[in-house]
């Protein structure tokens, strides 16, 4: 080992809770800067607890809203409620905010979401490649080999998006992932927004690094394993495999 290498930070996995929730389905690390976005908290079912939880929290936020500024408010939360329902009528199971350094040195802030999506069972590879060719502005397509060799596939685009409410269009970057999982009956979709559009190149890249990180089974006891240095070589081989896979 070189002195650089000896004297590199080792790296830090940080466990999201779902992780351990048995009824996850899906597995994924993503790359420090990104905070989860708890979109079931934001849906809450009509009358439960958690409508009630929201409800306080959102007097709370107004009531510190300057007063000439509370309808703006009052608009923004409800968008927000409307943009967590309407990804979960379309499968979204998970979402993230990140923010990064873009390569001129400003703030760059993405969206990641994860969808899960029951399909009719076919080969994976013919599952992978059919997914990619159904969506109607797909540029850059590429076929990944992940671990195990299993297929995926990636493509990305530039989309403009309309005039909002006085806001203009803008340039939105997205980067899709296909991930059939191994029943053959699933199909794991993530995807990566960003005004970011110079960007781009490291969100793929990003992206492709992510893909490889993906799991339909269980990750965590192998992990916990490597974590107390029981790998088969006596190291934690998970960290060092997810430290390559971000490069």
């Amino acid at each position: 080992m070189t002195q650089e290498a000896a004297e590199q930070p080792p790296l830090r996995l940080v466990i999201d809770d779902s992780a351990r929730d048995p009824s996850s389905k899906i597995w994924y690390a993503l790359p420090a800067g990104y905070l989860n976005v708890p979109i079931d908290a934001l849906d809450p079912e009509p009358g439960s607890e958690q409508e009630t939880y929201l409800q306080q929290a959102m007097e709370l936020v107004l009531g510190l809203a300057p007063e000439d500024q509370r309808d703006r408010y009052t608009g923004a939360l409800r968008d927000v409620r409307f943009m967590a329902a309407r990804m979960r009528s379309e499968g979204v199971i998970a979402c993230s905010l990140g923010m990064h350094y873009a390569d001129n040195g400003t703030s760059a802030m993405s969206v990641f979401t994860v969808a899960l999506k029951d399909i009719d069972w076919a080969p994976a590879k013919i599952t992978a490649v059919r997914a990619v060719a159904l969506r109607e502005s797909t540029e850059n397509v590429e076929l990944l080999t992940l671990p195990g060799g299993r297929p995926a596939s990636i493509s990305d685009t530039l989309i403009t998006t309309p005039d909002l409410a006085g806001v203009p269009g803008q340039d939105l970057y997205q980067c899709t992932l296909y991930i059939p999982a191994p029943s053959g009956t699933q199909l794991g979709v993530l995807t990566l927004s960003s005004t970011a559009v110079g960007s781009r190149k490291h969100y793929r890249d990003m992206m492709a690094g992510i893909a490889h990180t993906v799991s339909f089974h269980d990750p965590m006891p192998e992990i916990e394993r490597a974590a107390r240095g029981d790998g088969p070589d006596g190291t934690g081989g998970i960290a060092g495999d997810i430290a390559s896979d971000f490069g």
